[in-house]
């Protein structure tokens, strides 16, 4: 796995962090679930693909997928805020969708693509989950 993916992971929180929207943002599931609203990111898998031109490179794509959770006793606050809570996470996401230079667009995607936001619906009231995918692209010589 090339090395840059952890600093593409914590490129993506310190975007959500700097929201100042939620009360914690954690790289996979919060450990303090007390903590509302919260948001959580978590790596889904990391691809790899072998360019035509290149066999000492590679094309790599992380997906991830970032959590955003909030509690509330009226369902439809709830989703509203959860719905709002989003989307202020994917513009913030999307804010530098180079990542700092380590992502760029490559024929398997963009440098940052986003998925729609989703609500889970095995989440139980009064708690309201929705989640969108991330994905990252870039590329590495070899398997470093």
């Amino acid at each position: 796995m090339p090395s840059n993916v952890g600093e593409i992971l914590t490129d993506i929180l310190d975007a959500l962090r700097d929201t100042k929207a939620f009360a914690a943002v954690t790289l996979g599931p919060d450990s303090d679930a007390a903590r509302w609203p919260r948001a959580e990111v978590l790596l889904v898998r990391v691809e790899r693909a072998q360019p035509d031109d290149s066999p000492q490179g590679a094309w790599w794509a992380i997906r991830a997928e970032v959590r955003i959770c909030v509690r509330s006793t009226e369902e439809t606050s709830a989703l509203e805020r959860a719905l709002e809570l989003a989307e202020t996470a994917q513009a913030a996401v999307l804010t530098d969708r180079f990542r700092g230079q380590r992502c760029q667009d490559l024929p398997i995607g963009r440098a940052t693509e986003l998925g729609p936001a989703d609500v889970e619906p095995a989440v139980k009231a009064p708690y309201l989950m929705v989640a969108f995918e991330v994905r990252c692209h870039f590329e590495a010589e070899g398997e470093a």
